[in-house]
């Protein structure tokens, strides 16, 4: 018994590996939030009729990147791949190395 003890144990812990995270309407509510207040700090970066700072940017690009990797175990691969590309066209005109670094991080995906 004590050897099969760690065995099972292991298999316990082994069997929960690999599942994806089912959120809560409210834990998907702050997940958007806090996407919605990046792209919002984006926004108000780009807004002004002048260049915008690009360590700015980068820092705001850097969030947003932050952001897909937390989530992406609860929102998958693709979904990922589509909001970074869809930040790309955001960000890109604005700061072109903000948009090699969204582009860099799809492509792990």
């Amino acid at each position: 018994m004590r050897r099969l003890a760690p065995l099972l144990l292991i298999a316990a812990l082994a069997a929960g590996c690999g599942e994806k995270h089912k959120q809560s309407e409210a834990e998907r509510v702050k997940m958007e939030n806090e996407f919605s207040q990046v792209a919002m700090n984006i926004a108000n970066a780009t807004i002004t009729s002048g260049p915008a700072d690009e360590a700015t940017m980068e820092q705001y690009t850097n969030d947003y990147i932050a952001l897909t990797r937390k989530y992406a175990d609860d929102i998958g691969d693709e979904a990922v791949k589509q909001r970074l590309a869809d930040e790309v066209s955001q960000v890109q005109p604005w700061c072109l190395q903000c948009g090699v670094l969204l582009l860099r991080e799809s492509a792990k995906y």
